[in-house]
């Protein structure tokens, strides 16, 4: 819990900190979180746990902040109505309070910080750019920005929006928005990349032809957007070459061995894939009849043989728990 503010103002930023097995000092990356309108529900702490872990992997920090009013976080959200500008830097100053207390810890190396939005993060992380806070050096947006059907005049704003943050924004951007992006068709996103490269703004819009807003936040997505999001930083200077194993027991077996995992056929190999971008607590049950299950959470060891029994699976075991296979 990351404090903001003094005193009547105080508030505590639920906040997940992910960092290699080795000394730092590591480059961080901030992961900034999209926005619905049930926000304490939609947004967990363990959101883009598997995102991270890829960074990890690669050498960097990573830190997941719940803004304001969102999951376990203190305070309200920081709404400024239709005015989108003011409502994203309104959100950037709970993403600055994050990086202030990551440069404070002994394996970040401050002058190398990279910021990563989706969506609604997505706006934040670019109002995040267009204020330069030291130790910032690279901005990646996801389908950025929120979709405002109840103000007038919303797409039109948005674009000025983004105009006004490449004004002043001299750390170089990577975009992500794609061909039927279920929120920001592509004349919208080409609109918004021409004001603010227009303003002054280094951006590059990348075409996924899928929905963006889908894309970051699935692990069918990662083939698409990792070697993008690689080759730009790579481009900058930062190392995106797999460097660490992440499993608790390097020793053993591997985890992330899809097609090591005995018994499942293609639907089931699928599941566990999904299972290993999940955070933990969690856990992966399946029977020798090629039966499986997984579940998240407290009791989530119990609850996976449960339901593999309950799928018809006969002799149910689990496979993996946490981190490591349950086996070793």
């Amino acid at each position: 819990m990351i404090p903001k503010g003094h005193g009547l103002f105080r508030v505590q930023l639920e906040t997940r900190i992910d960092e290699p097995p080795r000394d730092g000092p590591f480059p961080l990356v901030i992961i900034n979180h999209g926005k619905t309108r049930a926000i304490r529900i939609s947004s967990k702490s363990s959101s883009y746990y598997g995102q991270a872990l890829e960074f990890v992997r690669r050498g960097q920090a990573g830190i997941v902040p719940m803004r304001q009013g969102f999951a376990k976080s203190g305070g309200f959200y920081l709404s400024s109505g239709c005015n989108i500008e003011d409502n994203g830097l309104a959100q950037a100053e709970d993403v600055l309070t994050a990086i202030a207390y990551a440069k404070t810890l002994p394996h970040v190396d401050a002058t190398r910080i990279v910021v990563i939005g989706q969506s609604h993060g997505g706006l934040d992380t670019m109002a995040l750019g267009s204020l330069n806070p030291p130790g910032v050096v690279a901005l990646v947006n996801f389908a950025g920005g929120p979709h405002s059907d109840d103000c007038p005049g919303w797409q039109r704003g948005l674009v000025n929006t983004f105009g006004a943050y490449g004004e002043t924004t001299q750390v170089p951007s990577h975009w992500m928005y794609g061909d039927n992006d279920s929120l920001f068709p592509p004349p919208i996103a080409q609109r918004m990349l021409g004001a603010y490269n227009g303003a002054g703004g280094r951006a590059q819009l990348i075409d996924f032809g899928s929905d963006a807003h889908t894309m970051f936040g699935s692990y069918s997505g990662m083939s698409i957007w990792l070697p993008a999001v690689g080759q730009f930083l790579t481009s900058l200077g930062l190392s995106f070459k797999v460097r660490y194993d992440l499993r608790t027991n390097a020793q053993g077996p591997d985890i992330e061995d899809v097609d090591a995992v005995p018994y499942l056929k293609q639907q089931g190999r699928e599941g566990y894939r999904h299972f290993l971008w999940a955070a933990p607590p969690r856990a992966f049950a399946l029977s020798p009849d090629g039966h499986w299950a997984y579940r998240l959470g407290e009791g989530a060891p119990q609850r996976a043989l449960v339901e593999c029994a309950r799928l018809g699976g006969t002799q149910c075991v689990l496979y993996a728990v946490g981190q490591d296979l349950a086996t070793h």
